[in-house]
């Protein structure tokens, strides 16, 4: 994700990152959506494509997350 986050500095990001404050621009969430759908082999459906998905890194995660076999997703 930090590719995508021009203003993150090496401190570990947090779900409430606000990754439009870190610099994810328009351009930023087209790559990163790009990355995360061939990085996790998986295609997110349109519908949970929407602002409120690319607004923290947490949300983010838990669209991906949504889509992931269980097995993928690194819960305990």
């Amino acid at each position: 994700m930090r590719p995508y986050l021009p203003y993150a500095d090496d401190a570990e990001l947090s779900a409430d990152d606000d990754l439009a404050v870190l610099g994810l621009d328009s351009m930023g969430v087209v790559q990163l959506l790009a990355a995360v759908e061939e990085g996790y082999q998986l295609q997110l459906p349109d519908e949970l494509l929407d602002q409120e998905s690319f607004s923290t890194v947490g949300t983010l995660w838990q669209t991906v997350a949504a889509v992931l076999p269980p097995d993928q997703r690194g819960e305990n």
